[in-house]
C-alpha cells in the first residue's frame, strides 16, 4: 500500500473514532456495557468482498465479533486466509496471527489482547477460517473503539518474519 493511501486510511479511521468517541461524551456514558456496533469482517465492508492481497498469493481477512451482547464473553476475533496454489518461495506457508487494540480516541491505537494464532496452512489453502475459542476472548472493561488487526509468520525472500496488517471494521462499545 502507498504512503499516501496509508495516510488516508489513517485519517480516516482516526475519524471514525473521533466521531464514536464524541457520541460517547455526548451520550454521557462511561463503563463498558453489552452495547456495541460494527462489528463484523474486513470483506464485508469492501465493494466486492474480497480478501486483502498480501503479495506472494497470501489473501486475508480479520473479523471482530461481539460476544457481549450474546453470552458476556467479549469480543472474539475470526482469520480467514485463501493461498493461492503453487510453490516455490513465490508462494510461502503462513503462520496468520490476530491481535486486538483500541483507540486512545486521538489517532493513535494501543495493543490489547493477544488472540494468538490458527497454524501452519501452505500454498493452495482455500478459505481456511479460524475463530479464537473462549479462553482467548476479550471482555473490554472500558468503552471505546477496537479493531482485530491480523498479520502472518512466513519466509519471504529468504527472510523469516511477521507480515501483513489487515485491520478488522472498528468496533465500538459504550
Amino acid at each position: 500500500m502507498g504512503d499516501s493511501v496509508k495516510k488516508i486510511s489513517r485519517i480516516a479511521r482516526a475519524a471514525m473514532v473521533g466521531t464514536l468517541a464524541l457520541g460517547g461524551v455526548v451520550a454521557g456514558t462511561s463503563n463498558a456495557s453489552a452495547a456495541t456496533s460494527n462489528w463484523g469482517c474486513r470483506s464485508e465492508h469492501t465493494q466486492d468482498g474480497s480478501f486483502a492481497y498480501e503479495g506472494y498469493g497470501i489473501h486475508l481477512d480479520s473479523c471482530i465479533e461481539d460476544q457481549l451482547g450474546n453470552n458476556g464473553r467479549g469480543f472474539y476475533a475470526r482469520i480467514a486466509v485463501t493461498l493461492d496454489p503453487g510453490s516455490g518461495p513465490d508462494h510461502p506457508a503462513v503462520f496468520p496471527c490476530a491481535q486486538l487494540w483500541k483507540s486512545d480516541g486521538r489517532g493513535g491505537w494501543s495493543y490489547v489482547h493477544d488472540y494468538h494464532c490458527m497454524g501452519w496452512y501452505g500454498p493452495g489453502t482455500n478459505d481456511a477460517i479460524w475463530i479464537s475459542d473462549d479462553g482467548q476472548n476479550y471482555n473490554p472493561d472500558t468503552g471505546g473503539a477496537y479493531v482485530v488487526r491480523v498479520g502472518f509468520w512466513a519466509t519471504i525472500n529468504g527472510k523469516y518474519g511477521y507480515y501483513g496488517d489487515v485491520e478488522s471494521p472498528v468496533a465500538s462499545v459504550w
